[in-house]
């Protein structure tokens, strides 16, 4: 009985470390994402206008609108559905994409579990959705890049029917398991881009997933609309970030969302500079690769296969597993 004072004063001192040790890693949490907000806010400053009407202030004006117009939607939403679709695509034609990029598709396909995997082309689009008329009058003209008609359907398609998009050129490891929330995107500890090094990678415009008629998706595509009908001109090429951004800032439900969200544990950028390494099992050991397919790859080196020979011997396109691309 003498020792039991002791041992309550033990269990008091290890109830009062963990309390502390929580106290800590919630105000680094809270601390961190403030430093993130006066970030954003100090680099959107910096932005150059285009056109004299093109400035972050009216557009950030416009978007906060069509944020408080649509946010209600956050708090209906369900959790992402384990048999929501997968979106990606090659807008040229999945026939037409590069060795590389059937086979990060063929990746997504060996791992999507119960998901259909849907491909989009200039050839399926109109069968999904319809875009307004300006929109493709300017992309035909060359005002919107591929790259950013991207970014609309991305968003047009998340919009209509929910899901997962995922660019085509993820190399993928992992079965994409059910995820029991409403909004899930890659969060990084880390950023390989410099140019959105002011959102710290928090989220993944690239790879993320929504239930049907979410908050973000349909605001992020009447954001898309509103500005693309309103300007000729990018005011910064990662305008899809600054969109999300305004959701962040804004709508505290879902930036509690993105905080919870967990860290993916590798480097998603390490596969894709290693690639014309001589073949190594733990160069292809993280979850989610993000592949730059614009470098020039060889299959071997010096007679030993490397790591993109090996991808793309044994990741070769199979579009019979539940895949729609017609």
């Amino acid at each position: 009985m003498k020792n039991h004072p002791k041992i309550f004063q033990s269990i008091s001192c290890k109830i009062s470390a963990l309390f502390i040790f929580v106290s800590l890693l919630i105000f680094f949490i809270f601390f961190t994402h403030l430093n993130i907000d006066e970030e954003i806010e100090k680099e959107l400053e910096k932005v150059e206008p285009n056109h004299k009407s093109l400035t972050w202030n009216n557009i950030k004006k416009d978007f906060e609108l069509l944020v408080n117009k649509y946010k209600y939607l956050f708090k209906h939403e369900k959790n992402i559905d384990e048999n929501s679709p997968i979106w990606m695509m090659w807008y040229q034609g999945i026939e037409n994409a590069p060795p590389l990029v059937k086979s990060c598709i063929q990746s997504v396909i060996k791992n999507k579990l119960k998901h259909p995997l849907y491909i989009i082309s200039k050839y399926n689009l109109e069968k999904y959705v319809k875009l307004p008329f300006y929109i493709i009058e300017k992309f035909n003209k060359g005002i919107i890049s591929i790259t950013h008609l991207s970014d609309i359907i991305r968003f047009a398609l998340l919009f209509k029917y929910g899901g997962y998009w995922i660019d085509s050129t993820y190399f993928i490891t992992t079965p994409l398991r059910k995820v029991n929330t409403n909004f899930y995107t890659l969060k990084l500890n880390y950023c390989f881009t410099n140019s959105i090094h002011f959102i710290k990678c928090i989220w993944s415009g690239n790879f993320f997933a929504v239930p049907k008629k979410s908050f973000i998706a349909t605001y992020g595509y009447f954001a898309f609309l509103h500005y693309w009908k309103k300007y000729n001109s990018l005011i910064h090429y990662f305008l899809i970030d600054y969109i999300i951004y305004i959701a962040y800032k804004n709508v505290q439900e879902f930036k509690d969302v993105i905080i919870k969200l967990p860290y993916v544990p590798c480097k998603i950028s390490s596969l894709s500079r290693k690639l014309n390494s001589n073949f190594n099992k733990s160069d292809i050991s993280c979850y989610f690769n993000k592949i730059n397919r614009k470098r020039s790859h060889y299959p071997f080196n010096d007679k030993k296969i490397t790591n993109y020979g090996y991808i793309i011997k044994n990741y070769k396109l199979d579009l019979n597993n539940n895949v729609i691309y017609k």
